[in-house]
């Protein structure tokens, strides 16, 4: 009797592991092609950010442009200087 049980035992066991392979197999294409798509999404997402970091680096050019006094100039040079000399005082 006690063999009989270790054999189906045996038996059940392998069968069980038989089917499991496959199931683990498929769970793991599937967390693979998860993977695949977050990785697609992050570089649409990266290209996107460039995009908008171009644009607002040329809005930013285009819009020292409009400043009165823009940074380098000789009056925001002067202007630097006199807060400088105010805050010393």
């Amino acid at each position: 009797m006690q063999s009989t049980f270790s054999r189906r035992a045996f038996v059940t066991g392998l069968g069980l592991g038989m089917l499991s392979v496959p199931l683990l197999a498929l769970a793991q294409d599937k967390s693979r092609e998860e993977k695949k798509e977050q990785a697609e999404e992050k570089k649409e997402e990266n290209k996107e950010k460039k995009e908008e970091a171009k644009d607002k680096a040329e809005d930013a050019i285009e819009d020292r442009d409009e400043v009165i006094d823009a940074p380098g100039t000789d009056n925001s040079q002067d202007r630097r200087q006199d807060r400088r000399r105010d805050a010393v005082k």
